[in-house]
């Protein structure tokens, strides 16, 4: 379970678990997209790696 979080930036933020992102295969840096779908639950994927990853 993750803690929704509002910080100093006016901005909703989440932590994701590091077994989660890991088992992922993300990395720092790497762009995630975040979508719904049609049942309203959040969706998120990789969108790009970072540059210079090693994938």
């Amino acid at each position: 379970m993750v803690k929704l979080q509002f910080d100093r930036n006016k901005q909703y933020k989440i932590t994701l678990p590091k077994a989660l992102v890991e088992a992922k295969g993300w990395e720092k840096g790497d762009r995630i997209n975040v979508s719904l779908d049609s049942k309203g639950d959040l969706v998120l994927s990789l969108k790009s790696r970072k540059r210079g990853g090693n994938r």
